[in-house]
């Protein structure tokens, strides 16, 4: 497990903005997008549907927040493996 941070340049552009799921703090990164729930990577998550839900709890979208500048977030070691960017 890593522990990264929101910067003010990721949190700036919708394209790269990280959303935390407030139930099970899963962040949401649009590079990496949900494929598995059919969200293709450098989906910005306004453009995800709202009935999407969290692939690790199943909450709804609406139970999402944008990370603040300088919020940490905890990824697996290899989550980022193969993302672009």
């Amino acid at each position: 497990m890593k522990t990264l941070v929101a910067t003010e340049e990721t949190q700036a552009d919708p394209a790269t903005a990280l959303w935390i799921c407030d139930v099970c703090q899963d962040v949401y990164d649009p590079r990496l997008g949900d494929p598995e729930g059919g969200i293709e990577p450098g989906t910005p998550f306004a453009d995800i549907p709202d009935d999407w839900v969290c692939p690790v709890c199943g909450a709804r979208k609406k139970e999402f927040r944008m990370l603040a500048p300088g919020d940490e977030y905890d990824v697996e070691d290899d989550a980022y493996a193969g993302a672009q960017g």
